[in-house]
């Protein structure tokens, strides 16, 4: 009976010890998540900066260019990026001063060593003489060119002089140039 004993403890401590390495290779799973989990939210940094009911004036070559004002503001100096909930903005032609668009987003993200800007949710682009309005969910705005494009696949509606309606997938809106196209799947209509 002993070399039963023996034999029956054998498979005892192998299921015991693949239980023990089970449990230990679970639980150093469970704590890898977690560490990857407080890992991605460290990547999410804090803003170096909040600020609410913000006002702020940009300037280029001594010129007012844009002004936005932002219900909430966060400032992260690592990379010069502002981000923006509920903004309104207005960009200036810094030739002569006058406004070239305004505009409202429910979400935009401005970085401040190229002068670039990302808008999201539901944007909304007015031309300076208001005679021409775009409407999308995502644009960004390129300082260095003075346009705002969004991506080929978001769909963007153009209302001009309350007569015209076009819509479709694909912007391109040169501010200095008052020139825009809509890029695929163009429909629209003419009141008069």
């Amino acid at each position: 009976m002993g070399g039963y004993k023996k034999a029956l403890k054998r498979p005892l401590r192998l299921i015991v010890v693949l239980c023990l390495a089970c449990t230990l290779s679970l639980v150093a799973s469970s704590c890898s998540q977690q560490l990857e989990e407080n890992t991605n939210a460290a990547q999410s940094e804090p803003p170096d900066a909040r600020f609410v009911d913000l006002t702020r004036k940009e300037y280029r070559g001594g010129k007012l260019s844009m002004q936005i004002s932002a219900h909430l503001a966060r400032w992260y100096e690592a990379d010069q990026r502002l981000e923006i909930d509920s903004l309104a903005f207005t960009t200036y032609n810094t030739d002569d001063g006058s406004v070239s668009a305004s505009g409202e987003a429910d979400k935009a993200v401005f970085y401040e060593t190229s002068g670039d800007a990302e808008f999201s949710g539901y944007v909304h682009v007015r031309s300076a003489e208001g005679d021409v309005s775009f409407e999308t969910k995502k644009i960004t705005y390129k300082r260095a060119l003075d346009i705002f494009e969004t991506p080929d696949d978001t769909d963007v509606v153009i209302k001009a002089k309350d007569q015209l309606l076009m819509a479709g997938k694909g912007l391109l809106f040169d501010v200095k140039q008052k020139y825009y196209e809509i890029r695929e799947n163009v429909s629209g209509s003419v009141y008069q």
